[in-house]
């Protein structure tokens, strides 16, 4: 009797797993690029509401810090997330009214895939502008 044989299809069955490895990869990069998409989001709000608190109060103070650190503790796709604030100051970390100021939030996230792979670092900024609204005598 014959057997039949087919050389055909060898090769299909190791192109479909090529196939399925390749659509994996991709979908955990995809995954991954929302993540960084929705931290800088994330920073992009603590950047407004770090302003809105600074033109209230009209000085950087140690509630701005705990108002920083409750609203960045909650990023987790970003690390080493920090903000500084650019403006006159008019003693110690007062800011006089009317008086422009910058706050800038930067971060670090890593496009990778599967695990730990931190293949390409990418750096985040976040900016937010407000003027003091409070009056130093």
């Amino acid at each position: 009797m014959k057997t039949l044989r087919s050389i055909r299809a060898e090769g299909t069955y190791i192109s479909t797993v090529i196939f399925v490895l390749i659509a994996v990869i991709f979908i955990g990069l995809i995954i991954n690029l929302f993540s960084i998409i929705n931290a800088k989001s994330q920073m992009d709000a603590a950047a407004d509401q770090l302003t809105r608190q600074i033109q209230l109060a009209g000085e950087v103070n140690a509630d701005t810090d705990h108002l920083f650190s409750d609203i960045t503790g909650h990023i987790s796709a970003a690390e080493n997330i920090q903000y500084s604030v650019s403006t006159h100051y008019l003693t110690g970390k007062k800011i006089q009214l009317a008086t422009p100021f910058s706050v800038t939030v930067t971060g670090t996230a890593h496009l990778g895939g599967f695990g730990d792979f931190n293949i390409f670092p990418i750096n985040l900024v976040s900016y937010g502008a407000g003027v003091s609204e409070e009056y130093w005598k």
